[in-house]
């Protein structure tokens, strides 16, 4: 546990007050006379910090202890969410196939990160620094968006067959994970460096958490999306997909799009709409699961229990992200 210091607060001439600082808290936060340090003003006080704001530097990835790219695919995401600056590869033989996986990954699912530097025995990536022209809440709503529209036309696309349609669904996958990864890792900076707060439009720190929990909520929705569309293009069934289907996806598609609304505007009343009618849909979804239909072949019933599992689990979505709403708003309320 860190330790706890209590100075005085001091006044020198007519309206200068001045606060002394820990030795120890300097010296490990490597200052020094002269240097300069961030004073951030919240509503519940004022919070000191040092020179974090330059970034966390960089991190050195030993690719040789990884056989698969999926590990050090992985580890590479890990240090890029935590907020590293530059990130470095080594290897101890050349490894043209992993070094192939790990920067068509980067490209697809990572924001802001350039290859600089390549050998055969080293990579070197750049991460462009957080910028405040696309903050955090303008993030989750164009990923609420893509979502939104993956889902309805995933639903078309196993109705229809449209096996064009379904794979275009799975490519627009890959802009919603960019979106996902850069708001994680623009959250986790600001956990450290408060001052990263006011860039991104946040008020709070407490709304890290809950930003967090509504971004996974939109990509997993997005990633039924492409369930839903993968059974479009394997199914052979002929037979026109139930209407009911149709309609339980509209409602839930709606009360998913009303819940990304309730986020965006910290809005606990329309939060609780959804909620309230999301435990009405549910009952709704698990009576036509469960109810017998005549003549109904195995490839059919199969279709119809991947796209209304898919559908359900968007509805659980939309519930967590509006209780991540009525959480955000309600600190909004606090005195």
């Amino acid at each position: 546990m860190e330790n706890v210091y209590i100075r005085r607060i001091q006044k020198t001439g007519r309206s200068t007050y001045i606060v002394s600082l820990p030795r120890e808290w300097v010296e490990k936060a490597g200052l020094k006379k002269f240097d300069a340090v961030k004073i951030v003003p919240f509503a519940s006080g004022l919070l000191i910090l040092g020179r974090n704001g330059e970034g966390r530097g960089e991190t050195t990835i030993n690719a040789s202890g990884y056989e698969k790219p999926d590990e050090l695919v992985r580890l590479f995401f890990s240090e890029y969410l935590y907020g590293y600056d530059r990130i470095r590869v080594t290897f101890s033989a050349h490894s043209p196939q992993i070094v192939s996986v790990l920067k068509d990954r980067v490209r697809r699912w990572l924001v802001g990160v350039e290859i600089i530097g390549e050998t055969t025995s080293e990579l070197l990536a750049q991460v462009l620094p957080v910028s405040d022209t696309l903050p955090v809440r303008s993030s989750l709503e164009r990923m609420g968006s893509i979502t939104h529209h993956m889902l309805q036309d995933a639903v078309t696309a196993v109705t229809n067959l449209d096996r064009e349609l379904a794979e275009d669904v799975i490519r627009r996958d890959d802009e919603v994970d960019r979106f996902y990864h850069f708001v994680t890792r623009q959250l986790n900076i600001a956990v450290r460096d408060y001052s990263m707060l006011q860039s991104l439009k946040l008020s709070d720190p407490s709304e890290c958490i809950n930003y967090v929990l509504a971004g996974k909520s939109i990509e997993r929705a997005a990633d039924h999306a492409v369930t839903i569309s993968k059974r479009a293009l394997s199914t052979e069934h002929r037979k026109k997909i139930d209407r009911k289907i149709n309609e339980i996806s509209d409602s839930v598609f709606a009360l998913f799009k009303s819940s990304l609304q309730a986020l965006l505007d910290t809005d606990i009343s329309k939060a609780n709409h959804v909620l309230s009618s999301i435990e009405t849909l549910s009952s709704e979804i698990e009576h036509f699961n469960t109810m017998p239909r005549k003549g109904e072949e195995l490839e059919e019933r199969t279709t119809y229990l991947i796209v209304m599992n898919s559908i359900r689990r968007v509805s659980e979505y939309a519930a967590d992200i509006s209780e991540a709403a009525i959480n955000i708003a309600s600190r909004k309320l606090a005195p």
